[in-house]
C-alpha cells in the first residue's frame, strides 16, 4: 500500500534531516584524513634529517639552534635540534624578561623513523612562571595520528592526555584545530630548520674542499 502524502512527506523530511546531519560529520572526518596526511608526509621529509647523523661533527648552525645526537657517533639513534628566543629587559638588558625553548627529537631503528617529541618550554620570569609541553608520537608512520600523547606542566599542575580524547564534532573542532593551527606549522618550522643546517654542512664542506685544493695547490710552488 501507498503511503499517504502526509505520511510520504514526513518520511521524505526524516530522511534529508538524516543525511544533513551526517555532512559535518562527514566533512570533518575528510578533513582530519587530509591533515593526517599532511603530517605524515611532513615526517617523511623531516625523516631525512637523519643524513646529519653521518657527521662526526656539525660545522655551523643557524643562530639560536643547538643539536644534540642521541648515541655515539659511528652509532647514532637519533637527533634532538633546540631553537632559543629570548627577550631581554627594555629597561635592564641583563636582565631575562622571557625566554622560550623549542625542540623536536627524532629516533630511527636503523633507517625507519620510530619516534618523534617535540617539546615548548616557555618561562616569565616577571611572574616567575613556567610552562612545559611536551607532545610524543612512539609510532610516527603507522595510520593513526590520534594516538599521541600530550603531556602538559604549568603552575596550575600537570595532564597527560592522548590527542584522540579531543574533541572533534560539529560542535567543537579541537583535534582539527590543533593539527592545522599548531602541529603542522611546528613540523613545517623545524622542517625548514632541517634543511637550513643540512645546507650549512654541503657548504662549509665545499669550503674545506677548496682550502684543501688551494693548500695542495701551494705546495707545488717549490
Amino acid at each position: 500500500m501507498e503511503l499517504l502524502p502526509k505520511y510520504r512527506h514526513l518520511a521524505l523530511l526524516s530522511l534529508f534531516l538524516i543525511n544533513v546531519s551526517l555532512f559535518p560529520e562527514t566533512d570533518i572526518t575528510e578533513k582530519e584524513n587530509r591533515l593526517d596526511k599532511e603530517i605524515l608526509s611532513l615526517y617523511r621529509d623531516i625523516a631525512k634529517a637523519r643524513d646529519l647523523l653521518s657527521y662526526e661533527q656539525l660545522s655551523s648552525l643557524p643562530a639560536n639552534t643547538t643539536i644534540q645526537f642521541i648515541g655515539t657517533y659511528p652509532n647514532r639513534t637519533g637527533i634532538r635540534i633546540r631553537k632559543f628566543k629570548v627577550d631581554t629587559d627594555p629597561q635592564n638588558k641583563n636582565r631575562i624578561k622571557h625566554s622560550e625553548e623549542k625542540s623536536i627529537l627524532l629516533e630511527f631503528n636503523g633507517s625507519v623513523l620510530s619516534k618523534v617529541e617535540i617539546q615548548i618550554t616557555s618561562e616569565d620570569t616577571e611572574i616567575e612562571q613556567k610552562t612545559r609541553t611536551k607532545i610524543t608520537d612512539s609510532t610516527p608512520l603507522d595510520d593513526s595520528v590520534n594516538d599521541m600523547v600530550i603531556q602538559f606542566s604549568g603552575i596550575d599542575g600537570s595532564d597527560s592526555f592522548p590527542l584522540s580524547s579531543l574533541r572533534n564534532d560539529s560542535i567543537k573542532q579541537e583535534r582539527n584545530d590543533f593539527k592545522k593551527d599548531f602541529y603542522i606549522k611546528f613540523l613545517l618550522d623545524f622542517h625548514s630548520q632541517l634543511t637550513s643546517i643540512s645546507a650549512l654542512q654541503k657548504t662549509s664542506g665545499n669550503q674545506n674542499q677548496k682550502k684543501m685544493f688551494k693548500q695542495l695547490n701551494q705546495s707545488l710552488g717549490y
